[in-house]
Order: C-alpha cells, then sequence, then structure tokens
C-alpha cells in the first residue's frame, strides 16, 4: 500500500508536437492478483518525459514494457510537446483534444515546465485549476485519478540559491497543487527518487549533461517509480529492461522507497 501521495513538473528542448494513442482504449480489467491487468492512461508534458533511451523508447513507452513484461497493459495516449509549458500544449489543442471527454481515463499525468513550480507557482495552478480542472472531471473513469509529476530539482542550484532550496520548493509546491484540485490527485515521486541519486551518485548518474533532462537510466527511474503508482505495489521486482542488473536494482530500490514501500 502506498503510504503517501505524490507529484508532477517539466522541462523542454525542441518543438515538436503530437497526440499519440498506442492502443485501443478499453476498460481496465481485473488480473488474477487483483490488481488491474489493463489500464488507460494519458501523459500530458515535455521533453522531461519525452526524452527517449537508447532504446528509442520514451517514458510513456517504458512504462508499458514494464506492464507488458508482467502480463499487464498500459494503453498510453501521449500529447508531448517539448520544450511547452501545460498551458502551451492546451493552447495547441491536442490537450484539449485529449481531454474532451470522448476518452476515458484511469490516470491522467501532467507534467509541468521544468522550473515554473519555484519562479511562478501562481501561473502553475491558474493553468491547473482555470484551464485544465474543468477537462479533468469529465475525463476520468469512476475511481480514476490525476497524477500529478513530481519534476526533479535541476543539476545546479538555479533558480534558487541553494539547491535544497529549489528541492524544498519543488515538494511544497506540487504538495498545494495536489490538495488544491478538486479531482482525485496523488503525487508521482519522480523528484524525490531523482534527488535521492544525484545525493548518493552525483546529477550524472540520471541526468544528461544539460544538467535537466534524464538519461537512459533516468527514464528508467521515471517509468519504474509510475509503474509502481499505477498498479500499486512495490516496483522492487520489475524487469532491468535495458540496463545493467545491479543498475537497474539499485533505481528500483530507490523508486520503492520514494513510493514508500
Amino acid at each position: 500500500m502506498i503510504r503517501r501521495t505524490f507529484a508532477l513538473v517539466l522541462v523542454g528542448v525542441v518543438a515538436s508536437a503530437g497526440l499519440v494513442a498506442s492502443g485501443a482504449h478499453h476498460g481496465a480489467s481485473a488480473g488474477t492478483t487483483g490488481r488491474p491487468a489493463g489500464l488507460d492512461v494519458l501523459f500530458v508534458g515535455n521533453s522531461l518525459i519525452g526524452t527517449r533511451a537508447a532504446t528509442g523508447e520514451d517514458t510513456p513507452d517504458v512504462v508499458r514494457r514494464l506492464a507488458r513484461d508482467g502480463g499487464r497493459e498500459v494503453r498510453a495516449t501521449k500529447v508531448i510537446r517539448y520544450g511547452q509549458t501545460l498551458r502551451r500544449t492546451w493552447d495547441g489543442g491536442a490537450a484539449r483534444h485529449a481531454l474532451d471527454g470522448s476518452t476515458r481515463y484511469d490516470y491522467i499525468v501532467l507534467q509541468e515546465y521544468s522550473t515554473l513550480i519555484v519562479t511562478d507557482p501562481a501561473r502553475v495552478t491558474a493553468t491547473l485549476l482555470d484551464t485544465y480542472a474543468p477537462a479533468l472531471a469529465r475525463s476520468l473513469k469512476p475511481g480514476g485519478r490525476v497524477v500529478l509529476f513530481e519534476n526533479w530539482a535541476l543539476a545546479g542550484p538555479a533558480p534558487s540559491a541553494a539547491r535544497a532550496r529549489t528541492v524544498a520548493v519543488i515538494r511544497a509546491g506540487y504538495a498545494r497543487l495536489a490538495a488544491a484540485l478538486p479531482a482525485p490527485t496523488v503525487i508521482a515521486p519522480v523528484g524525490d527518487a531523482f534527488e535521492a541519486v544525484v545525493t548518493r551518485d552525483g546529477p550524472g548518474a540520471v541526468l544528461a549533461p544539460d544538467g535537466k533532462h534524464p538519461t537512459g537510466r533516468g527514464i528508467y527511474l521515471e517509468a519504474v517509480t509510475l509503474h509502481g503508482l499505477f498498479f500499486g505495489e512495490s516496483p522492487r521486482d520489475l524487469p532491468d529492461l535495458y540496463l545493467p542488473p545491479a543498475t537497474a536494482g539499485r533505481l528500483r530500490t530507490v523508486a520503492a522507497a520514494a513510493l514508500g514501500y
């Protein structure tokens, strides 16, 4: 059982947009363990979830493969626009179309621009409450939840004077957002998981040389954290996929701790 609520955030680089459905939308069915065998998940964000590993997979793709290897299915709809805020992604039309109520989701993952929760929290709040909230209500299945993707702090201290301050502001900001949204909301503790790795192994363990985008290990860490949240179970026994077993195992242990397992 997950013992804490979890969160969102984001960043971007090049301009690329799209609404991509990875499979037909059917209702989630119960697996033999009592956990859902299939989930419909909408991912709205930018390059923090859209960056691709060496395998060519972005974070939603890796989540799908983790589920498939366990005999489950994540039917992912992706609205990923590199370099954009959630507001600009909405204004571009793709997010608005995905949230028009014609398709309903078990989870709606919202990933905001990387530093916006620190530099302009009022803008983030207005986007979620004034723009997204009405659409979320009509687009969730009964029992569905919004997932706020808690971003990680960048490699340096910016935008605060000290890195610890940035981390604290991110955590507090997403906790406030989760409490303010009228739809059932959880926080995906991706930022907490990244911070644990950065503290122990340095930023290069999960962040690219630009100090903000995820490496292949970072993408895997995002995916195992989200998988654990979606299916309500520890990620410790998930497959290694494209990483060496020792590396993947350490990342799963970090994700499990962030989720409260």
